[in-house]
């Protein structure tokens, strides 16, 4: 079964207007800082302004056409000096040849201090220095920002003898939920849902009810992915992912005993047609343009599936909005779940020529929301705005500058502010209010330890590990929509075993021993 994944900085990055690209060459200034050689104040001479060299893979810069004008790089670079003294060279990377271009560096002399790097690869493969003594001298305000209720994400990027390798970048995620439409729920006399029937009895209603009009109503709509982290939860002991057996094994989600008690109940909202009858076969796009018509009164979704694309249904239906589902409960409690921390982290390179530089910057970036807001989005009053400054509300004004000086991004921030793009506000309050927050969902079972597996060895102790995943995903999806019986799932269980699974359970286990 294909395993949600957060990406190392999605979540960080998905609520920001993205930045340009260019050629993968590092970018110099484009007139030498001399004249800014000293910080204001300081007698000539007296503090020699350090270079910090930046491989500026943060993911803004990833995902749009267009670049920074040299000119604006150029006067932020300029500003960042004045108030730091410390002039930062970004390097841009290839787009689609990010990884590669970062790997090559890293291996060679090229001049390189910060980059977005993870434990998995980087630091395993000794590419990263530890951080532990520059935090210490100049890094207390990175510490500082990370909250301390985030477990895992600093966790994620240490190892067994306490040496940190990199500052995190995403939280702990708990993404997919369920999302209902409350206009429709007002129409109709519905109140919000705590339990599976309450919920269930809505999505009955909203087919007989038909409040789309003309038959078009969805009751709900997801895939199996979504439909599992949204929901499986609530009939399990721990949250949707690998767990640990009473008999000390590592074991999947699917051999999870309360994991079938959630394919029979989703079955028979199938049967009752309440789950779109192509939710299991449609693409993603597909999806968000039944949201934007109009036809979909639940979703088990990825939150922005809905809460990205309830600006542009309001378009058409201005009073149409979609509320998490926050109080729902199944039978064993929180339906949602939260995944565990990433390996990714802001690292310095082991040959950097200049690490305090190189920390005493990043430290700068956490520090103070404007130092941020400088480096990401430049000038402000000439790059950008705020529109509302106590609620952090900002408004690009150009394009001039498109962040390829900074660097330390991280979820912390993120939280804080937030364009004033209307379309964006309701995910804004999805991440502030949920997203993180361990009230809302179960972990997995495995929290604390599956960031630290190495997923390459154990492809490789797992032969048929693809075949198991597709096998997964297949049989279960023909479980829901009832072309196999729920009678025949121990059976099924057999098919696996038959097909490997037992390996997977020794490997995983093995990796799990090692660790623990």
């Amino acid at each position: 079964m294909k395993k949600w994944v957060l990406a190392s900085n999605a979540l960080c990055l998905v609520i920001l207007v993205g930045a340009g690209c260019s050629s993968g060459k590092t970018v110099e200034p484009a007139v030498t800082s001399n004249v800014a050689s000293v910080k204001p104040g300081a007698t000539p001479g007296e503090q020699k302004i350090e270079k910090v060299y930046v491989y500026a893979n943060g993911g803004n810069l990833s995902s749009v056409t267009d670049s920074s004008k040299p000119e604006a790089v150029e006067e932020v670079r300029k500003a960042i000096i004045d108030k730091i003294g410390i002039e930062v060279i970004p390097i841009i990377p290839p787009k689609g040849s990010e990884d590669d271009k970062l790997n090559i560096m890293l291996a060679s002399n090229e001049p390189l201090d910060i980059f977005n790097g993870s434990m998995e690869l980087h630091q395993a493969k000794g590419a990263a220095m530890p951080l532990n003594d520059l935090l210490d001298k100049y890094g207390q305000n990175s510490k500082k920002l990370w909250p301390v209720e985030w477990k895992g994400g600093w966790e994620a990027l240490s190892t067994k003898d306490g040496r940190i390798w990199g500052l995190p970048i995403n939280a702990p995620a708990a993404g997919n939920t369920v999302l209902i439409r409350e206009d429709w729920m007002k129409k109709l006399n519905l109140k919000m849902p705590t339990t599976m029937e309450e919920l269930e009895a809505i999505l009955k209603e909203f087919k007989e009810k038909d409040p789309a009009g003309g038959g078009k109503t969805i009751p709900l709509l997801t895939t199996l992915e979504e439909l599992s982290h949204s929901l499986a939860a609530g009939f399990m002991d721990v949250g949707y992912g690998k767990w640990l057996d009473a008999d000390g094994k590592v074991k999947p989600e699917v051999l999870n005993p309360g994991y079938k008690d959630f394919v029979a109940k989703m079955a028979d909202w199938y049967k009752k047609g309440y789950i779109y009858k192509e939710a299991f076969t449609i693409e993603g796009a597909e999806q968000i343009e039944l949201i934007k018509q109009n036809r979909v009164a639940v979703g088990a979704h990825w939150h922005s599936r809905e809460l990205g694309n309830q600006f542009a249904l309001q378009s058409s239906v201005p009073e149409a909005k979609y509320v998490v589902a926050d109080q729902l409960r199944g039978p064993k409690g929180l339906t949602m779940t939260m995944g565990g921390p990433g390996g990714n982290g802001w690292m310095i390179s082991k040959n950097s020529k200049n690490p305090i530089a190189a920390m005493k910057y990043m430290n700068w970036l956490q520090t103070d929301l404007d130092n941020y807001m400088l480096a990401y989005f430049g000038i402000e009053g000439k790059h950008w705005k705020w529109v509302d400054k106590t609620n952090h509300v900002y408004e690009r004004l150009n394009r001039d500058y498109l962040g390829d000086l900074i660097a330390a991004m991280s979820f912390a921030w993120t939280i804080q502010f937030r364009d004033a793009s209307p379309q964006n506000a309701p995910s804004f309050e999805y991440y502030r209010n949920f997203l993180t927050n361990p009230e809302k969902a179960k972990k997995v079972a495995l929290f604390d330890v599956e960031y630290k597996f190495d997923s390459n060895a154990l492809a490789e102790k797992i032969p048929t590990l693809n075949d198991l995943n597709r096998m997964i995903e297949q049989e279960t999806i023909k479980f829901i929509r009832g072309a196999r019986p729920i009678g025949e799932w121990d059976s099924f269980l057999q098919e696996l075993n038959k097909a490997g699974m037992e390996k997977w359970i020794t490997a995983y286990t093995a990796a799990y021993n090692e660790i623990k």
